[in-house]
C-alpha cells in the first residue's frame, strides 16, 4: 500500500482543528452577516434550490426531470432523504439514507462498497448512483459527509442518465457554497474505536457574489468484527462565482481516500450459520482494499430571460481500487479432525476515469416546463482481476498459515483495457395540459463506441431510452398517476455469439393523496419491472444472455407532521421477484470445481418479499429532540441457488439530542435491542454478522 494519500493528511488534521474551535471559539470566518441580511441570502438561495416545508417531508425532486418538480405532479415514486433526516439519523454513507425509502433493501459489498437492491434489481447490474447528476463510478462507499438530500428515481432512468440504470438511478446532492457565512464542526466518539471529526465551513463577500465553501471528514474505526480497522478521511472545497443577477459558476472538487478490511464473513454449513463466534474471521492476513475517489465538477448557468436558460455541467470523476478479499467457497467434512473452510483470494486493481460534459437549454412556457441537452463523454475502465485458492482454514480452530501460498484458479484471471465514448442528445417536458392534468415525457439517445484494447474489439451501440407519465389530479388533496419507461445497457463484450442489449421496461400505477393541510402526505404505488437478455457466464467459459428477471410489488409510504414538534415517516413494500429465466456459474470446493446450474423460477437475491421502515421524532421547544425508529426486514434469500436464507429481522435505533446556543450534543443508540442478524456476504456459502447495539456521543458547535 502506498504512503499516506493527501486527503488522510489533511482529515487527521481536522480533529485538531475542530477541537481548537470548540475550545476556543476560534474566529475563523469574518463577522457573521446580520439576522436580515441572512434572510435575504438564503431567499437568494431557495430561487435554485428544492425546498421542504417540513424537517422529513421533501415536497419537490429534481431526479424526475433535472428540474424542481413538485411530488404531487410526478408521475413516479420517488424516494427522497433531506438533510434534516440524514442528520438526526446521524446516517454516515449511501446506505443508511436509503434505508427509509421504501422498495429499498440495503447491504454492504464485502463490507468495502454500498450495495441495495431497488424493486427486487441490486445496483450493481441494474443500477447507478449519480454525484450532483453526473454518473459515478462502481463502486465504493459513497460518504454522506457533504450531501444534503438523497433522491431516487425507481424504474429505468434512460430517459435522463443513459444506458445502465435498468432498475433505478440515486442522485446524492452535495451541499453548495451559499451567500452567507457559518462554520460547524463536529467531534464524535462511538462503540469500536470510533472516532470521527468533521468540519463545515462557508463564508462570502460582503455583496454574496463570490462564496466559498468547505466540507471534511477524517474517520477512524476499530469495526465490530476482528480485522476489521478502517479509515476514511475526504475533503470537498466549492467557490461559486454569481457576477450578476442572472448568471452563476460554481467549481468544486472532491477527494477521498478509504482503507478497509474486507469482510469473508462467516461460513455455513448445509445452508445453516455456522455455530462459532460472531466476531470471528476467517479472512486471510493478505485481504486490504484501498481506494482513493476524485470528484471535479463545474457548473455554470446563465438566464437569458424569464422564459430561456442556459447551463453546463463538465465533470471528472475517479476511482483508483486495489484489493484482496477472502472468499469461502464451503465447508467440508472429511469425518477427521476439525472440519475445512475451503477459501480462494479475489485480487483487483481496478481505475476508472469518467469526463464529460453536459449542456442544456431550460424553457419555461405557459403550458411547458422544457429541457433540453446533450452529453458527451469518455469513461475507461483498466482492470486486472486475478483469483487463486487460499490454503483451507479449521472451522472451530482456524489457523492461519504466516506465508499462504497462493494457486491460481485456471481460467478465472482476466483483465480489461476498456473505453466508451458517448454523444446522448436527450430531451424532457412537463406539459401542463390543463389544471388537473400534466403530462412528462422524455427520451434520450445515446450513441456508444466501445474499445477494448486487451481483447483487440471495437463495437457499436445506440438506442432510445423512452419516458411517458401522466399525472391527474382528483381533487385538491389528491391525484393518480401512471408511467411507462424503457432503459438499455449494452451487451458484455464478453458475451460470445449475437450481442443484443440488455433491457429494462416497467409500468408503474399510483395513487397521492395530502392530509392535515398538506403538512401529511401518502403514496401507492404498483409496479411491474422486467430486465431480459442477463449475461451470464455458462460451463463452457462463454457468457450467453441467458438471463430474465421480473419484479411486481406494492409500495407505500407516509409521512410529515403530526403537530407538537412531532415528526414521522414511514415506508412498507411487498416485492414478488423472479427469475424467469436463469442459469448461472458457481465454482465448487472439489471436483468439478465448476459447473452451470439452471435457477429459473428461483427468487433473486436480497430481494424480501416485506419491507418496513419508519421514523418518529420530537422536537421540544427548549431545545431537546428525542427521536427512535425500525426497520424490519422479511427473510431473504442470499444467492439465486435459494437455498441459505437470512432470518427475518427487526433493528431498532434513538437518539436524542440538546440544543443550546451554539452548541449541539446527541446520543445515537444503533440496534437498540442487539438483535442477532446477518447481511450480505458474497455467494453462497457465507454471510456477514450484522453490527451489534452500539453508541455513539457527538458534539457540535455552530457559529
Amino acid at each position: 500500500m502506498s504512503s499516506t494519500p493527501p486527503a488522510a493528511a489533511i482529515g487527521r488534521h481536522l480533529v485538531a482543528l475542530a477541537a481548537l474551535a470548540l475550545v476556543t471559539g476560534l474566529p475563523l470566518l469574518a463577522e457573521e452577516e446580520s439576522a436580515d441580511e441572512k434572510d435575504e441570502s438564503r431567499r437568494l438561495e431557495q430561487t435554485v434550490d428544492v425546498t421542504d416545508s417540513f424537517p422529513f417531508l421533501p415536497s419537490s425532486n429534481t431526479i424526475a426531470s433535472k428540474l424542481p418538480i413538485d411530488l404531487a405532479w410526478t408521475p413516479a415514486n420517488i424516494g427522497a432523504v433531506n438533510g434534516n433526516l440524514i442528520e438526526e439519523q446521524s446516517a454516515e454513507v449511501l446506505g443508511d439514507a436509503l434505508a427509509n425509502v421504501s422498495g429499498v433493501n440495503v447491504q454492504t459489498g464485502s463490507g468495502v462498497f454500498d450495495f441495495f437492491v431497488v424493486r427486487g434489481f441490486d445496483s450493481l447490474t441494474s443500477g447507478l448512483v449519480l454525484t450532483d447528476g453526473a454518473s459515478e463510478p462502481e463502486t465504493t462507499f459513497y460518504q454522506l459527509y457533504d450531501v444534503e438530500r438523497v433522491e431516487v428515481f425507481k424504474g429505468p432512468a434512460g430517459f435522463l442518465y443513459g444506458s445502465n440504470p435498468l432498475a433505478g438511478v440515486v442522485n446524492l446532492v452535495r451541499k453548495r457554497p451559499v451567500p452567507y457565512r457559518f462554520a460547524t464542526f463536529g467531534l464524535e466518539a462511538a462503540s469500536f474505536g470510533t472516532r470521527e471529526a468533521t468540519v463545515d465551513l462557508n463564508t462570502a463577500g460582503q455583496d454574496g457574489a463570490t462564496s466559498f465553501r468547505i466540507n471534511g471528514l477524517w474517520r477512524e474505526s476499530d469495526g465490530y468484527r476482528d480485522g476489521r480497522d478502517q479509515e476514511v478521511a475526504a475533503i470537498h472545497p466549492a467557490f461559486a462565482w454569481r457576477p450578476a443577477d442572472r448568471q452563476s459558476l460554481t467549481v468544486s472538487f472532491e477527494s477521498l481516500d478509504s482503507d478497509y478490511r474486507p469482510d469473508a464473513g462467516l461460513p455455513l454449513v448445509d445452508s445453516v450459520l455456522a455455530d462459532v463466534p460472531r466476531e470471528r474471521s476467517y479472512a486471510s492476513p493478505l485481504d486490504f482494499s484501498s481506494q482513493g475517489v476524485t470528484r471535479g465538477q463545474i457548473d455554470y448557468e446563465f438566464q437569458i430571460n424569464d422564459r430561456v436558460a442556459l447551463r453546463d455541467k463538465l465533470y471528472y470523476r475517479e476511482l483508483d481500487w486495489q484489493t484482496r478479499g477472502t472468499l469461502i467457497n464451503g465447508v467440508v467434512d472429511f469425518g477427521v479432525g476439525d472440519p475445512q473452510v475451503f477459501r480462494s483470494l479475489l485480487g483487483l486493481d481496478d481505475r476508472q476515469r469518467f469526463v464529460g460534459n453536459q449542456l442544456e437549454a431550460v424553457v419555461e412556457t405557459e403550458r411547458h416546463s422544457l429541457l433540453a441537452g446533450v452529453e458527451v463523454g469518455d469513461y475507461s475502465d483498466d482492470f486486472a482481476l486475478d483469483v487463486a485458492f487460499l490454503p483451507s482454514i479449521g472451522l472451530f480452530r482456524p489457523v492461519e498459515s504466516p506465508d499462504p501460498v497462493l494457486v491460481p484458479i485456471p481460467g478465472q484471471a482476466s483483465s480489461g483495457e476498456t473505453e466508451t465514448r458517448l454523444i446522448a442528445p436527450y430531451v424532457v417536458d412537463q406539459i401542463r395540459l390543463s389544471d388537473r392534468v400534466r403530462l412528462l415525457v422524455g427520451a434520450r439517445f445515446d450513441s456508444l463506441e466501445l474499445d477494448d484494447a486487451v481483447r483487440g474489439t471495437s463495437r457499436s451501440a445506440s438506442e432510445v431510452s423512452p419516458l411517458v407519465g401522466l399525472v391527474l389530479a382528483s381533487g385538491s388533496n389528491g391525484s393518480v398517476y401512471a408511467n411507462f419507461a424503457r432503459s438499455f445497457s449494452p451487451a458484455s463484450p464478453r458475451v460470445a455469439g449475437e450481442r443484443v442489449p440488455e433491457r429494462g421496461t416497467q409500468y408503474e400505477l399510483g395513487l397521492r393523496r395530502h392530509f392535515a393541510g398538506g403538512r401529511l402526505r401518502a403514496v401507492v404505488a404498483a409496479y411491474q419491472l422486467e430486465r431480459e437478455n442477463i449475461a451470464i457466464p455458462d460451463d463452457n467459459g462463454f457468457t450467453q444472455q441467458a438471463g430474465d428477471q421480473r419484479s411486481r410489488g406494492v409500495e407505500t409510504e407516509l409521512g410529515g407532521e403530526l403537530g407538537g414538534g412531532i415528526s414521522a415517516t414511514f415506508a412498507y413494500s411487498y416485492t414478488d421477484a423472479e427469475l424467469t429465466r436463469f442459469a448461472e456459474l458457481i465454482f465448487l470446493p472439489q471436483p468439478p470445481f465448476v459447473v452451470t446450474l439452471d435457477r429459473s423460477g428461483n427468487t433473486p437475491a436480497f430481494a424480501p418479499e416485506h419491507l418496513f421502515s419508519g421514523w418518529l421524532s420530537r422536537r421540544f421547544s427548549n431545545g431537546l429532540t428525542v427521536g427512535g425508529g425500525l426497520r424490519w426486514l422479511d427473510d431473504q434469500f442470499i444467492a439465486e441457488d435459494n437455498l441459505a436464507v437470512i432470518d427475518a429481522h427487526t433493528l431498532v435505533d434513538a437518539t436524542v439530542s440538546y440544543e443550546l446556543d451554539r452548541w449541539r450534543l446527541s446520543l445515537d443508540l444503533k440496534n437498540l435491542v442487539d438483535e442477532e442478524y446477518e447481511t450480505r456476504g458474497f455467494g453462497s456459502f457465507s454471510v456477514i454478522p450484522g453490527q451489534p447495539f452500539s453508541a455513539s456521543v457527538r458534539i457540535q458547535y455552530r457559529r
